[in-house]
């Protein structure tokens, strides 16, 4: 499934689902979004999720890729950066 980039942000990025929803993705620390991403680019979503008992010890090994589509750039922010959305 592919996603627009919705917003470029300096600790955030968000993307467009079909259909408007927006998810944003907090930036790691120090992280810039590469040059080549612009709002309303193609890009599509991975994810790669850490074991529930990795989790459980406290280390959260899990992340987000997000790929241009048009250069093939890829961009991975963390899961560990985004907890404090669900707690």
């Amino acid at each position: 499934m592919s996603y627009k980039i919705s917003y470029i942000g300096t600790v955030a990025i968000g993307v467009e689902e079909l259909g408007g929803r927006i998810l944003s993705f907090t930036l790691p620390e120090g992280g810039k979004v590469p040059e080549e991403f612009k709002e309303g680019d193609e890009v599509e979503l991975s994810i790669s999720s850490a074991h529930p008992a990795v989790i459980a010890m406290g280390h959260n090994t899990g992340y987000y890729e997000i790929k241009h589509i048009a250069s093939g750039k890829v961009l991975r922010t963390f899961h560990k950066d985004d907890e404090w959305k669900v707690k």
